[in-house]
């Protein structure tokens, strides 16, 4: 079994995908659309507050999204998220394992073995594979987005 898979699989059969989302309260408080064959069974969504106003005016918010298992088409709802996300007015979107979001760390290098698809208006960029989480192509990727949304 993956890492990935071990990961998000943690509450037992079911499979919890947490998507993070930060852009105006309105556009990123509410789960996107998934598209694939099998819905989710729920959704539950979080507001993470920020204290030290690190993001602005902009809110975060954490959306897991809860299936009965592993996505057939893993990747399909994943991207498919991640667009709709974005289309829908979220400035960066990403799923990473739960536990994993902290503002100090907010898609920082040290934690990019720890997100698994990362999304803003430059592109859509994957990284299902345990392996690929682990390269420094992967980490350079992801802390290219924090710096687009840093900036």
């Amino acid at each position: 079994m993956s890492r990935l898979v071990e990961a998000i699989t943690w509450l037992g059969p079911d499979a919890v995908l947490s998507l993070f989302l930060v852009g105006d309260a309105e556009s990123v408080s509410r789960p996107p659309r998934v598209s694939g064959p099998v819905p989710p069974r729920e959704a539950r969504s979080y507001h993470l507050d920020d204290p030290d106003r690190r993001l602005g005016s902009r809110a975060a918010y954490e959306h897991d999204l809860i299936f009965d298992r592993v996505p057939g088409d893993l990747e399909l709802v994943v991207a498919s998220c991640l667009r709709s996300a974005i289309d829908g007015g979220a400035q960066v979107a990403w799923f990473a394992f739960e536990g994993s979001f902290h503002f100090d760390h907010l898609l920082a290098r040290d934690i990019a073995p720890q997100v698994y698809a990362v999304a803003d208006r430059d592109g859509i960029h994957l990284a299902l594979d345990d392996a690929l989480r682990t390269g420094q192509t992967w980490a350079m990727e992801v802390e290219a987005v924090r710096t687009r949304l840093l900036a």
